[in-house]
């Protein structure tokens, strides 16, 4: 085989694998959810927590709550905490939920369904998604033009921990090996934070809004766009459309992915579902 024809070969091969991404629908709730926004998985338990708005994404109205909903995407209690406004990301370490809430964190006993406290601090506006590393740190994003943030709760101080020129309009938070991996959607790109020296690199350019960010096994990471697209997005930077619903005005707003059952979870916001695929490679 003659190196130009081995070339060709290895790229169909390669682009045949990165077409090879789809999504299978498993389930879908009802529509007795209030906008949902994000969607977190407890493991222990096999629940997802789902925050919903409610409302308006930015009015203290106190109408906000989550939800425990089953893998099976039967609802198991609709207003399992209540009394929020417009909750959005969160996160899990040490039987704590950690959930955004306009301008506060909320932490709540995931055993009592109470909340135990909240942080707040003067500046932040659109509190959005949250990570936790493995030191318990906590990290929220604040997606708001005026305020493009990082805070980072730290030994009980709830501070910014970055703000530049680099990080613009941050969404999508994930962390892994020592990185905080962001959703820039600014300039529509992936990048990541190293949590030691805080320098910055760009991982991969999306292109788009980026609103839920995981990442599967092999690295690759899976996007959505609150428009109402969700993308498989290689380490490479290769980006492969899962799901489009813009056309019909479903939102794809943060999602969940559960590695090991290979389960993709969409709230579609307005829509007031979660509708659940497998990924299939």
């Amino acid at each position: 085989m003659s190196k130009f024809f081995y070339v060709l070969f290895v790229v169909l091969v390669f682009a045949i694998q990165l077409s090879g991404q789809e999504l299978k629908k498993v389930w879908e709730t009802d529509r007795s959810l209030k906008v949902p926004e994000s969607i977190t998985y407890d493991a222990q338990r096999e629940m997802l927590y789902v925050s919903n708005i409610n409302g308006s994404p930015l009015e203290k109205d106190g109408n906000g709550f989550i939800s425990k909903v089953k893998l099976d995407g039967s609802i198991e209690k609709l207003e399992w905490v209540t009394g929020l406004n417009a909750p959005k990301g969160s996160a899990i370490t040490k039987e704590k939920l950690y959930v955004t809430d306009i301008d506060e964190l909320v932490v709540i006993d995931i055993e009592t369904g109470s909340k135990i406290s909240s942080y707040k601090k003067e500046g932040a506006i659109f509190l959005n998604d949250v990570a936790i590393d493995q030191a318990g740190n906590v990290y929220v994003s604040d997606f708001s033009k005026e305020n493009s943030a990082i805070y980072r709760l730290k030994d009980d101080k709830f501070e910014i921990w970055m703000k530049n020129d680099e990080i613009g309009r941050p969404n999508g938070l994930y962390i892994h090996d020592n990185e905080l991996y962001v959703g820039n959607s600014k300039d529509g790109k992936i990048k990541a934070i190293d949590l030691k020296n805080e320098s910055i690199r760009t991982v991969v350019v999306v292109g788009s809004g980026i609103d839920g960010l995981k990442m599967d096994r092999e690295g690759n990471f899976i996007v959505s766009d609150w428009s109402g697209k969700t993308s498989y997005v290689s380490k490479n930077g290769e980006v492969t459309e899962l799901l489009n619903t813009t056309g019909e005005k479903i939102n794809s707003a943060d999602l969940e992915f559960i590695i090991e059952k290979n389960l993709l979870i969409i709230p579609t916001f307005f829509d007031n579902r979660l509708v659940a695929y497998e990924l299939i490679k």
